[in-house]
């Protein structure tokens, strides 16, 4: 991901002197009529080129604007995104309550019409419709089910607008199409607001760094989803850190990226996903078995890697509450050794690996691991003595290649007997 960071940023700076041309700039901010939007902002679940993602799009109007009977919202997108066959069960629709999203409108308080027209998807207020306070925040779930918008193909920045006949003004809000999390990124926004999407594990702290200073804090969901803004950021370049905790304090690595921020929209990097907590032993006595465990994304699949003079992988499924844990029974070399992982959740996207875990294989005579050196440990030894790279790996005690001599000198002076 961070071969692809060079041209992500040339390809940003070039659309940033674009936008100062007039271009790109003016289709983001929108012309004063009488009022905006106080917040808007597009989510998108997953923001890698070409990927299928659902998109979640906040409006929270202004005050003084209700969304009332026989109003329309609209959302537009560049035509570089498709837009799939949605039918009423793939959309969600809320303005404090969740309404019926409906094919045609039909008179209700809680109905609201929709409609595909191109790259417009217009939603209406039917006749009886019961307004919410003034204010009120707008909720648009766009692909809550399998079908979902599908990603340009290229890592860009692009304008999705705003608008309709609710009673505030026609607005544009970035959303960023990238390659991957791990990227260094200068773009345009508006208003200094940053916000994060991602997933870490069920009950997350999160904390989120601006140039190594603590700048917010979340809790991820059941779900292991978290969504936090920064707000008021100096248009200078920022360093971005994420990382998260348990309620013991085991700690994830740190994600880092940088964004220039300039005067403009809320910028949204979603897709995010943070690597698991890893936890090994410090040591472990061959060749008994040891764990690693942690915690990940709920029901993500968790792969391991462990190295030393081979390297072997190992995978299994989190629990809905994160938890993990893999058994290794395999019998390893003598000496230092580290472990990694990553996580993939239910949608195919993955983490990047966690700072490796140092591993340290010690020496030990007890090959059934017992806890006894004895006859039967000798009776193991003898059965493979003599033969180079014996069929059981445990009873080459000092790992050389060969159980003979210098393994059974070491067995008798471990010597315990019992058992």
């Amino acid at each position: 991901m961070k071969e692809g960071e060079q041209p992500l940023a040339k390809l940003a700076i070039f659309l940033l002197a674009a936008s100062l041309a007039g271009s790109f700039f003016a289709s983001l901010i929108p012309t004063a009529k009488a009022a905006w939007p106080a917040h808007a902002n597009d989510a998108l679940a997953d923001s890698r080129i070409g990927a299928a993602s659902r998109q979640t799009v906040t409006i929270t109007q202004s005050s003084g604007t209700a969304f009332q009977a026989g109003e329309t919202v609209t959302i537009t997108l560049p035509t570089q995104f498709t837009l799939p066959a949605f039918v009423p069960s793939d959309i969600s629709f809320s303005d404090g309550l969740s309404r019926s999203v409906l094919g045609s409108c039909l008179n209700g308080p809680n109905n609201v019409g929709f409609g595909i027209v191109g790259q417009v998807i217009t939603f209406t207020a039917c006749s009886g419709y019961s307004a919410q306070p003034t204010g009120s925040t707008i909720t648009i779930v766009l692909g809550q089910n399998a079908t979902k918008i599908t990603n340009p193909g290229s890592a860009t920045i692009y304008s999705v607008q705003i608008g309709g006949s609710y009673g505030d003004d026609s607005l544009g809000v970035a959303v960023v199409i990238t390659q991957g999390i791990a990227m260094s990124l200068t773009v345009g926004i508006v208003s200094g607001n940053l916000n994060l999407v991602g997933e870490a594990f069920p009950s997350a702290f999160v904390t989120i760094l601006d140039n190594g200073v603590v700048a917010g804090t979340a809790v991820a969901n059941a779900v292991s989803v978290f969504n936090t803004t920064l707000y008021g950021l100096s248009p200078t370049t920022h360093t971005i850190g994420i990382y998260c905790q348990d309620g013991y304090g085991h700690q994830t690595l740190t994600l880092s990226f940088s964004i220039t921020i300039i005067n403009g929209l809320t910028l949204t990097v979603s897709g995010i996903i943070v690597p698991p907590i890893l936890s090994v032993p410090g040591q472990s006595k061959r060749p008994a078995a040891f764990t690693q465990s942690g915690l990940a994304v709920d029901n993500g699949l968790v792969t391991t890697f462990t190295n030393g003079k081979t390297v072997f992988t190992k995978q299994t499924t989190a629990d809905i509450n994160g938890a993990w844990l893999i058994n290794v029974t395999q019998t390893l070399h003598l000496g230092a050794h580290t472990v990694a992982g990553l996580v993939m959740d239910g949608g195919g996207n993955q983490s990047i690996l966690t700072d490796p875990a140092p591993l340290q294989i010690l020496m030990s005579a007890d090959l059934n691991v017992d806890n006894y050196i004895n006859l039967t440990d000798f009776s193991m030894l003898m059965y493979n003595y003599g033969l180079a790279n014996p069929p059981n790996k445990a009873a080459d005690i000092n790992d050389d290649g060969t159980a003979d001599l210098v393994d059974f000198s070491v067995m008798m002076y471990n010597w315990t007997g019992g058992g």
